[in-house]
């Protein structure tokens, strides 16, 4: 029989998963629009199409796994 308290370690480790997942692809998308503003001369306009390509790849990655953990 399960304990009560691993439920709420499975819940700490979704939210901690979430939470670095979402940090990490922004930040990727922010070094990757960086690092096209600075080779092409257009700052901000990567940064910020990086910026947004990179939450929206977060969401979509925490929807993912939150839709794959319901069950």
């Amino acid at each position: 029989m399960p304990k009560k308290e691993d439920g709420v370690w499975s819940a700490f480790s979704l939210a901690g998963t979430i939470g670095l997942n979402m940090a990490a692809t922004v930040a990727v998308g922010l070094f990757i629009g960086r690092f096209a503003d600075n080779y092409l001369g257009s700052a901000p306009w990567f940064t910020i199409v990086g910026i947004v390509l990179g939450m929206l790849a977060g969401l979509w990655s925490t929807y993912k796994k939150i839709v794959s953990n319901k069950g």
